[in-house]
Parts: C-alpha cells; sequence; structure tokens
C-alpha cells in the first residue's frame, strides 16, 4: 500500500509482453498489488495515462533487439516510473543490456511472491 493526498492506495502495476507471464501476474495481485496488463508498449500508451502505475514490468520472452525496443519504448512512455525487466532467459548478458537500457532493476522467473514484494516495495518506496 503506498499513500496518496493522505489515502492508502494498493500500489499499481502495469505489466507488459506479447504473452504476459500469468504466474508472475497472479502473484502480484496476490501480494496485494492491483495489476493490470498489455501486450505491447503500443497498446500500454491509454493505460499509462488512465491507470497511473507505480511501476511496469517489461516481460522478455526471449532476449532479442525488439526486446530492447520495447524496453526504450516503455522508458519513454512511463518517464520517472520504474521498470522492471523480468525474463526467465538465463544470463547475464540480457540482465546488463536491459539495465543498461533503462531497465531499474530485473526479476529472474518463476520468482517467489516475497522476492516480488520486496523488489517492487523497494523500487516504489524509493521512487514514490
Amino acid at each position: 500500500m503506498m499513500k496518496e493526498k493522505g489515502k492508502a492506495v494498493r500500489t499499481k502495476i502495469l505489466l507488459i509482453g506479447e504473452t504476459p507471464d500469468i504466474q508472475l501476474f497472479n502473484a502480484l495481485q496476490r501480494e496485494g498489488y492491483e495489476a493490470i496488463a498489455s501486450e505491447s508498449p503500443q497498446k500500454a500508451w491509454p493505460l499509462v495515462y488512465a491507470f497511473h502505475p507505480h511501476l511496469i514490468i517489461v516481460h522478455l520472452r526471449r532476449p532479442s533487439r525488439n526486446d530492447i525496443v520495447t524496453l526504450q519504448e516503455c522508458r519513454a512512455m512511463a518517464r520517472g516510473v520504474p521498470i522492471v525487466v523480468a525474463t526467465s532467459v538465463p544470463g547475464h548478458e540480457t540482465v546488463m543490456r536491459a539495465l543498461e537500457e533503462g531497465a531499474t532493476s530485473f526479476l529472474s522467473l518463476p520468482v517467489e511472491g516475497a522476492k516480488i514484494k520486496q523488489i517492487v516495495d523497494e523500487l516504489v518506496a524509493s521512487h514514490g
């Protein structure tokens, strides 16, 4: 929970990915976050303005140039909102490239609810 204008609100998370990870989405909801999903940054534009997420998670299924473009589009779309890259693809190079391109942090999938909560709460508190 966060406080906005003196009242408690659930932390809002926008999950973006061609096929967003349903387990990650469900884990976010179980941890008490208000989560919505979009299949692309282009379709997420109206959601950013209507939903006002506190955090964006970009699910990268397979590292490619298109994934980096997706990350860059998300960064441009939601200035100041922390962006977390979530991937099940092993490899230090993928994570380093994502961080170089503007990701605030990363999650290795699958991930436990407690780890999600720790990362989300820390990022939202530091950017809130």
